[in-house]
């Protein structure tokens, strides 16, 4: 889901900003390479807020970042509020609604000529992202719960998912997870990731649940897949 946090700041911000603004961007930098947030930035002409873009299981990731933000903490933003942002449109939307003739022209798909294809194969061209993380006994069960109440069902949404597998076994005294998703393309593991696909996705409540878990994912091209 993607959250909106938006910045009232005060008369003196232009002229303040710059002694909190290294602190600023370098926890703006922390939160994007989490995959947290998104896009952030000032409003211009007049510059009198910001809004900042962020991506997780609930609110609560905007607002830990503005509770801890330096511009807040110094007084330069005098009023900050989260909103829930349900996004549809465009290649990063959470959910991506298609309009009915967009989904039905797929079905017919046709060769570079223009002749309905009929070579294609339903795992031509899949990608497989493959990720990591390993957790306890006591918090594994969180963690299923997460990935399976919540994170597979938003998966189903995104146009271009083909499936997902949650994997699991005991490694001594660890309970290790590999999760497994199939995608059409690239273009539509970006909508699920962002724009630098192989950062991995994990979101707060993940996180609480894993002791450690890759920061990076493999991609891998479906040569063939047996039913």
């Amino acid at each position: 889901m993607h959250y909106l946090l938006f910045y009232e700041v005060g008369e003196d911000y232009v002229s303040r900003r710059a002694e909190f603004r290294d602190a600023h961007l370098e926890k703006a930098w922390k939160a994007s390479d989490r995959g947290e947030l998104v896009l952030g930035g000032a409003l211009a002409n007049p510059v009198d807020g910001a809004v900042l873009l962020f991506r997780g299981d609930s609110p609560d990731v905007a607002e830990k970042f503005a509770r801890a933000d330096p511009y807040v903490t110094s007084g330069l933003v005098e009023r900050w509020h989260v909103r829930e942002w349900a996004t549809v449109a465009g290649e990063d939307s959470a959910a991506p609604v298609r309009p009915k003739a967009t989904a039905a022209g797929k079905k017919g798909a046709t060769d570079n000529a223009g002749r309905a294809d009929t070579t294609s194969s339903p795992n031509k061209g899949l990608i497989l992202r493959m990720w990591r993380g390993n957790s306890t006994p006591q918090k594994s069960r969180d963690y299923v719960e997460h990935v399976t109440s919540k994170v597979f069902p938003a998966l189903q949404a995104i146009d271009g998912h083909r499936g997902a597998y949650l994997l699991r076994r005991s490694v001594d005294d660890a309970v290790e997870f590999v999760v497994l998703t199939l995608w059409e393309s690239m273009d539509a593991v970006r909508k699920f990731a962002g724009p630098k696909p192989e950062n991995a996705v994990v979101e707060p409540e993940a996180r609480a649940a894993l002791t450690d878990f890759d920061k990076l994912v493999a991609h891998f091209d479906v040569i063939q897949r047996s039913e």
